[in-house]
């Protein structure tokens, strides 16, 4: 490599008549927040009143030919973007004349032109007229920045630390002279590298191997674009990266890392830690041997799926409400199987209701399994190979549907899928009043609405506090209570107060407080006049016991087996006949389940131990 490192004055980087500093696609958007600009303004007024010569302010790595004026910057925008936002705040105040300055040689006209725009380039919303150039949604903030307050981009980062740093200057801790002075004895190691001479993603990595924030995705992003000559990069990223960023938006943030790790994780059926993903990835394309379009390519169809997924919006009505049930659940380790099934599905491999019916069977396994207690770090497995064993079977079966419910019901151990009996029992007995709220959520709301067209917007409710929980039976009994429930009342209390029978739904919980059943039932905004379906049978009580309570938690427990039923499948795979291997045979043994062997003539059949361990003890004379 022929890089070399040289500590200039950062304000340098910008000197130059035809200088452009260019922020790649592949570069993440200007992220820095006001304590980052806080702390460098305040290093700057400390150097001026200890009387210091320079400031270290990190590194930067750039990239370019031999004879071109445009560097691009690998590493180090955060710091030349905010010191480029704090000479142009400093250049505004004095134009507007809020500053002044006591040397004569310091004019805000003769700074901008040397050091923040290229005088040859006349057209202020040309990019080309600015020395530093940010990526597209940075670059038209920061060129907003040069005309007036009226046209900000008020959301933008480089906005609020503009005027930040406007706010700090007039504040005048520091003369205009001295910040300016300060400003020029900030020290840099300008690290410059040549095209195609110097491994840019290599000397990447080495620089962000340590404590860095970027995020796999951001990593990924470098490692695809970062080494294509630069018209390449700005076309694979507007026809690539950035459909497959906003492909995964949610709430305003993407998640490429998040769906990267579920493609990788169904492509290689293992899950890679969350901070592995980039070197999984990398691994990944070089064994394949796949290009750097074609990746891209796949991972643009898979974010359509992954935004029809994130979003519920699939070609089918169907399949978007189970997509909605599932999301409230939070249950992305079923995404490496759903996003594959998405494909299959719109290759036109399946239809849209045999994937809702699939989706209604994952369903089924994760809140059976959730109700029960039962262990989720098993399913990560489950789903990262589900997929991918179904194909096994396709030329099998015509019918999808039975190959995925046949996988799912044969799991045993800790992925086994709940049974009737285990389901049912938890239904009735578990605390359903502390569950996680999210369960919560999507318990009350399934059981409130079921299948019915008219809904009942719970979940919103819910979250909103419009509806909660009540305890039909109070969490403090009165005496009117006790004597209600009888002499064995606080048995009773102890086993029905959190179980799912004793709760229902109301937006008046406050006005019922330990109320008699009588008065809750009657009172004005009682159950009589409750509009939820859950207090139907509360309606036909004339008093709330035991036995009331049991009467309703058998009621509760059928429509649960009913919303939440046990898939079937008439699917049996074909039995293979063991076949017979010679060591002599010119096989690959690496995937063959060894189920017996014969040694001498002897039959043994395959020990708990490892066979190559028994084969020894055979040898040895010691089995």
């Amino acid at each position: 490599m022929k890089m070399k490192g040289t500590a200039i004055p950062i304000y340098e980087m910008f000197d130059g008549s035809k200088t452009k500093l260019q922020i790649p696609v592949y570069q993440r958007n200007y992220d820095w927040k006001v304590p980052n600009c806080q702390q460098l303004f305040d290093d700057l007024v400390d150097m001026v009143k200890e009387d210091r010569d320079t400031h270290f302010f990190g590194s930067i790595v750039e990239i370019g030919g031999d004879y071109s004026s445009k560097l691009q910057i690998i590493d180090g925008q955060q710091r030349l973007t905010t010191v480029y936002l704090l000479i142009l705040a400093m250049v505004k105040l004095l134009e507007d004349g809020q500053i002044e300055a006591e040397d004569p040689d310091l004019v805000a006209e003769e700074i901008e032109e040397d050091y923040l725009i290229c005088r040859h380039v006349k057209d202020r919303e040309n990019i080309d007229h600015y020395k530093l150039q940010p990526v597209k949604h940075d670059a038209e903030a920061l060129m907003k920045l040069f005309g007036p307050e009226s046209d900000y981009v008020g959301e933008s980062n480089q906005t609020t630390n503009f005027k930040f740093f406007q706010d700090e200057i007039l504040k005048k801790r520091i003369s205009v002279d001295e910040l300016w002075n300060a400003i020029q004895r900030l020290i840099v190691i300008d690290i410059s590298l040549r095209q195609g001479e110097d491994d840019a993603q290599l000397i990447f990595e080495s620089l962000n191997s340590t404590g860095v924030d970027l995020t796999e995705a951001d990593k990924i992003r470098n490692f695809v674009l970062m080494n294509l000559p630069a018209d390449q990069q700005e076309d694979y990223y507007n026809k690539y990266w950035h459909p497959i960023e906003l492909n995964t938006e949610e709430g305003n943030e993407y998640h490429v890392s998040e769906f990267i790790r579920n493609y990788l994780t169904f492509k290689l059926k293992k899950t890679p830690a969350m901070g592995k993903v980039y070197q999984v990835f990398k691994q990944y394309i070089e064994q394949k041997k796949l290009t750097t379009e074609a990746v891209l390519q796949d991972l643009v169809k898979y974010s359509d799926y992954e935004k029809q997924i994130r979003n519920a919006q699939s070609p089918s009505d169907k399949v978007n409400e189970l997509l909605k049930r599932l999301d409230v659940l939070e249950v992305s380790v079923t995404r490496p199987f759903i996003l594959p099934l998405f494909d299959y599905w719109q290759e036109g491999n399946i239809t849209a209701d045999e994937v809702a019916t699939i989706l209604g069977s994952v369903e089924s396994y994760i809140f059976r399994r959730l109700i029960c207690g039962m262990p989720s770090n098993a399913l990560n497995k489950l789903f990262a190979t589900l997929f991918s064993e179904s194909l096994k079977y396709v030329e099998q079966e015509d019918n999808y549907v039975d190959i995925i419910n046949y996988l799912l019901l044969s799991k045993t151990e800790v992925s086994h899928f709940s049974t009737d009996d285990e389901f049912a029992e938890s239904i009735e007995t578990r605390d359903a009043y502390n569950m996680r709220q999210q369960t919560k959520y999507y318990l009350f709301d399934r059981l409130e609405n079921q299948d019915s067209l008219e809904r009942v917007n719970v979940i919103d409710g819910m979250q909103n506090n419009r509806y909660t929980i009540e305890h039909i039976m109070p969490q403090t009994l009165s005496s009117a209570w006790k004597k209600e429930l009888g002499n064995g009342y606080q048995a009773i209390y102890d086993r029905w107060d959190n179980r799912l029978a004793n709760l229902t739904l109301t937006a008046y919980n406050s006005s019922y407080s330990n109320k008699s059943f009588y008065e809750k039932k009657t009172a004005e905004n009682g159950f009589d006049h409750s509009g939820f379906r859950l207090n139907d049978f509360v309606k036909g009580c004339d008093q709330w016991t035991e036995k009331e309570l049991i009467e309703r938690s058998e009621l509760l427990k059928q429509t649960a087996l009913k919303l939440w039923p046990m898939p079937s499948s008439n699917f049996q795979p074909k039995v293979v006949e063991n076949e017979v291997y010679g060591l002599d045979d010119d096989n690959n043994y690496a995937n063959v389940k060894i189920a017996s062997y014969s040694l001498m003539n002897t039959p043994y059949k395959l020990p708990k131990r490892t066979w190559k361990e028994d084969v020894y003890r055979s040898c040895a004379g010691t089995l």
